[in-house]
């Protein structure tokens, strides 16, 4: 996927002036400050903030102007921040509303994602709202990957999480990267992007100021502290 020179407005306020990333086979990790256009970086990109200029292409393809639901079958799956989970729905009802089937040996279906997460096989008769932090964090993720996605979005995946529910999404995500499916990462937690992310962009009032490998940017503190004052 490619973003190029990336506008988006929220009414008159502009809040991506100018966002470029580019996420090829890996996980991309995007950090910045808090209202630095991280969250709409991915709302645009899945259509549900649309931008008003530049340009996102997935696979080659034009997908800026495209309505959410259409971006979404085309293999791009979406954990929103928050979780976002529907409140009246069983961990059942939310896998089995989203699950797309795909003509594959290695697809993503609910048992499969019971799978990786027992904790949710214990729970599938609970409504969404009834988990824990970990546990409704598990099920988004879950929800995105029974559409089956070659790249999956992932915003703010460790926000109000003990340790030890991070870990389990950490390790989560390195599975997701052995079954081949890319991730771009928006993070505030700095040791979740260092764990498994291979690329890093910093973002500065909407516009990418900074990219290299994760490596080079997580190991130098001058950098660190220029960029996210850490």
């Amino acid at each position: 996927m490619e973003v190029s020179d990336l506008h988006t407005y929220y009414g008159k306020s502009h809040v991506l002036q100018g966002c470029t990333v580019t996420v090829e086979q890996g996980c991309v990790a995007v950090l910045g400050r808090n209202g630095m256009g991280k969250t709409t970086l991915l709302r645009s990109v899945m259509g549900l903030t649309p931008p008003r200029s530049g340009s996102v292409q997935w696979r080659g393809e034009e997908i800026s102007r495209k309505k959410p639901f259409a971006i979404a079958s085309m293999g791009i799956g979406y954990v929103p921040q928050g979780r976002r989970l529907f409140p009246s729905l069983s961990v059942e009802e939310h896998l089995t509303l989203t699950y797309r089937p795909k003509r594959t040996a290695n697809q993503w279906t609910p048992q499969r994602v019971y799978d990786i997460f027992p904790e949710l096989a214990q729970r599938r008769k609970l409504s969404g709202s009834r988990l824990s932090g970990g546990e409704q964090q598990m099920l988004a993720m879950g929800r995105a990957l029974v559409t089956n996605p070659s790249l999956i979005l992932l915003d703010e995946p460790s926000e109000g999480l003990a340790p030890i529910a991070i870990e389990r999404i950490v390790e989560t995500c390195r599975e997701l990267r052995k079954a081949n499916i890319s991730i771009l990462l928006v993070e505030q937690n700095i040791h979740v992007a260092a764990a498994f992310a291979e690329r890093i962009y910093v973002l500065l009032s909407g516009v990418t100021v900074y990219e290299s490998g994760a490596k080079a940017f997580l190991e130098n503190p001058d950098l660190r502290q220029k960029y996210l004052g850490l």
